[in-house]
């Protein structure tokens, strides 16, 4: 955490997995990120009771977009990372995920506990614990970042799970389904026609409620002009289909979308590759 280094925008639109787009003037509208990379490995417990835990964080933090401080997004990749309302500063979250195990337990509370340089010649089984935000998308109003959580205890696989969140840098808000969509029943319709679409699966290949209705899934964001609903790894779907980020096709745009959404819906559109 000490190591932390604070990069101008031009030189910190770096992309790991996802591609970085926007239109923001970087001499105009200034941006600053922290740039985190940081892993810990440990020994918990002593004895029968020994234990192996690795946690990492590779996070593109924001300090500023488009020329404006940003503590309400700070505070939501802080509870993102944690899941604690008391948590709302990068350094104290940071330190959670790199000192606590698979079960939010603090390596303090699994005295004893030995920091480690490698975990070489250790044949005993090693849990993981990986969290990575990225920057997907900056434009003159809004910014996307792409949160990766991924943790290994054991068994067959570990699980994973992708979330977004955006932000109005203008008005200094985390952007919710709720102020993009007039009426969530309008798209909740079109959401299966979608999946088939994309990714040729139907009913019967799906997790479905009694009533046959898929739900309207708390992930989102918007690309190219299309909103995308994510579902997480058996939210509706087995674990070898994946998550489910589905792009809606079917709908027009002003049918379901408020003012405000049109908005978003448009600077997508306008994206380039940076």
């Amino acid at each position: 955490m000490k190591q932390i280094t604070i990069i101008l925008a031009a030189l910190a639109m770096m992309a790991w997995a996802l591609p970085i787009r926007g239109q923001s003037d970087a001499y105009l509208n200034p941006c600053q990120f922290h740039n985190i990379d940081k892993t810990v490995k440990a020994r918990l417990g002593a004895g029968e009771d020994v234990a192996y835990q690795q946690n990492s964080i590779k996070a593109l933090w924001p300090v500023m977009l488009n020329g404006k401080e940003c503590p309400n997004l700070q505070e939501a990749l802080c509870k993102w990372l944690t899941g604690k309302d008391n948590i709302k500063l990068m350094d104290r979250a940071i330190e959670y995920i790199l000192y606590s195990d698979n079960e939010d337990v603090s390596f303090a509370d699994n005295s004893p506990y030995l920091i480690l340089d490698s975990f070489e010649d250790i044949e005993s089984f090693i849990s993981y614990k990986t969290e990575t935000i990225e920057l997907k998308t900056l434009g003159k109003r809004f910014a996307t970042f792409h949160l990766f959580s991924y943790i290994y205890a054991g068994g067959a696989h570990g699980m994973y799970a992708h979330n977004y969140i955006t932000y109005d840098t203008e008005l200094g808000k985390i952007v919710t389904l709720e102020d993009i969509l007039i009426d969530p029943e309008l798209i909740r319709p079109h959401i299966l026609e979608s999946i088939n679409l994309k990714y040729d699966y139907t009913e019967e290949d799906l997790f479905l409620p009694d009533d046959g209705i898929l739900k309207i899934p708390s992930v989102w964001y918007f690309e190219e002009g299309f909103l995308h609903l994510v579902y997480q790894v058996y939210e509706i779907a087995s674990f070898a289909q994946g998550n489910i980020d589905v792009p809606l096709f079917y709908p027009n745009d002003t049918d379901y979308l408020t003012p405000y959404g049109q908005q978003l819906l448009e600077e997508s559109q306008a994206e380039a590759i940076w």
